[in-house]
């Protein structure tokens, strides 16, 4: 199995997704292994807390194609920000 590459600013998002998920839960992901990191996501996904939804996000804006098709390899659908699920619903300016 491949090894998960993330970029310096993923990995930052990612640990402060997995503090944000230990401060409300008090479970700890060992973000070391990319068990650790696929649990994290999943159960991370699932949560209504504002402060994890938006580490959450940030992390996946942080995302390229490729990552997030390793990431869908290994069972984890990655939700889509919600800022950027509101700027696509929204009609592009045309330029003038």
């Amino acid at each position: 199995m491949d090894t998960l590459i993330f970029s310096q600013t993923a990995i930052f998002r990612l640990q402060q997704l997995g503090s944000q998920y230990y401060h409300l839960t008090g479970v700890r992901h060992k973000l070391a292994t990319q068990e650790g990191i696929l649990d994290l996501l999943r159960e991370a996904a699932l949560t209504s807390e504002q402060s994890v939804s938006n580490c959450y996000d940030s992390f996946v804006i942080e995302l390229n194609k490729r990552q997030i098709d390793a990431l869908a390899d290994r069972g984890i659908k990655l939700q889509q920000p919600l800022q950027l699920q509101e700027s696509f619903a929204r009609p592009m300016r045309k330029a003038m």
